[in-house]
């Protein structure tokens, strides 16, 4: 069945996002973003640097494919598609939103440093952090409740990471975290679910379902 969106976390990321907007273009974060992205981005060491800097395209369009793909040979086409939708969409609103707040990225200016190839755009907002909560927002439902902090955490992480590398601000990276958020609610509440809670149906053979033996 269709189930319609929960419209309280589309609210919130789109507020946050228009907050970070407003926030930036005023100038009123840059001194904060310049103390909280000096610490943030504080080097941990030569492997850190590495681990991270392969770690944040857990939030790319390249995630995104693998992600959607690896569920897809499980036979879960129901959360592949809602990977695939969200992460895709994500990327795309934070694209377009780009040229509402041309940013310098952090390498670009007096402070920072940057550990991953050179990104195209302007830094505002960020998409892998879109992309990231889009993907925890359609995935973390579809999961056992123990394991939905996991992939909260991952998302945070992965904006985080945005910061270390030095291509991000932090408000760049809440705004992404934010605009992802809401974007993931649409496609969540959007996709078609089973009765089971969101959880896709067993794979079928010949058409049919897929034989169990009763325990």
């Amino acid at each position: 069945m269709l189930t319609p969106p929960d419209w309280r976390p589309v609210t919130f990321g789109l507020a946050i996002a228009a907050w970070s907007w407003a926030a930036v273009r005023s100038g009123r974060v840059e001194s904060l973003d310049a103390r909280l992205g000096g610490r943030l981005s504080r080097p941990w060491g030569r492997g850190t640097d590495v681990m991270v800097a392969a770690a944040t395209d857990l939030g790319s369009v390249y995630a995104v494919a693998g992600i959607a793909g690896a569920l897809a040979v499980r036979g879960r086409r129901s959360a592949s598609g809602s990977a695939l939708a969200a992460g895709a969409a994500a990327w795309g609103a934070a694209q377009a939103a780009k040229p509402l707040l041309p940013r310098p990225r952090p390498y670009q200016g007096t402070h920072g440093h940057r550990l991953v190839a050179e990104p195209a755009g302007t830094s505002w907002p960020s998409g892998h952090a879109a992309v990231a909560a889009a993907l925890a927002a359609v995935l973390a439902p579809r999961l056992p409740a123990r394991a939905r902090p996991a992939v909260a955490a991952t998302s945070l992480a992965v904006g985080w990471s945005r910061v270390y590398v030095g291509v991000h601000h932090p408000s760049d990276v809440l705004a992404g975290l934010g605009l992802g958020t809401a974007v993931g609610a649409v496609v969540a509440g959007s996709s078609t679910t089973s009765s089971a809670a969101g959880r896709d149906r067993p794979a079928t053979r010949g058409g049919r379902p897929a034989s169990r033996r009763s325990r």
